[in-house]
């Protein structure tokens, strides 16, 4: 037995460790439970934002959400998010999650009924890393 360190692993080897915590989850979550999810929004063919992120079970864990910078201030982000919460509403979502950073959308969040209920500070060095949940 030895222990291995790295600061550049492969992806075969983060998908071992991943593929092994999953075989460990699927004694508790079916797969049933977890469905990904994504809306875009393009223009021209080109995607101009969008927002990523899947249910599991009750859960709409948003991932990532993204406007171009030259789109913003149109409510584009706004309708995405309410376009995945409808979307995860009907497939039986009841709750939301999501993760940011001081210096990106906890204003947006929170104007959108988002309650933050944990905090890191000093994140990742003097920001903070908010987690915020809602009721769908």
């Amino acid at each position: 037995m030895s222990l291995k360190i790295t600061t550049n692993p492969t992806s075969n080897e983060i998908n071992e460790i991943y593929e092994g915590l999953l075989t460990h989850n699927l004694n508790y979550i079916q797969m049933e439970q977890y469905t990904p999810l994504a809306v875009f929004k393009e223009e021209n063919g080109q995607k101009i934002g969008g927002i990523t992120g899947d249910i599991l079970g009750n859960w709409l864990r948003i991932r990532y959400l993204w406007v171009d910078k030259a789109h913003r201030g149109q409510n584009i982000g706004t309708t995405l998010l309410q376009t995945m919460e409808n979307t995860a509403k009907e497939k039986g979502a009841k709750y939301a999650e999501v993760d940011t950073f001081s210096f990106q959308a906890l204003p947006f969040y929170q104007k959108q009924g988002f309650e933050i209920f944990g905090t890191l500070e000093n994140y990742p060095i003097s920001d903070k890393k908010y987690y915020l949940r809602k009721t769908l």
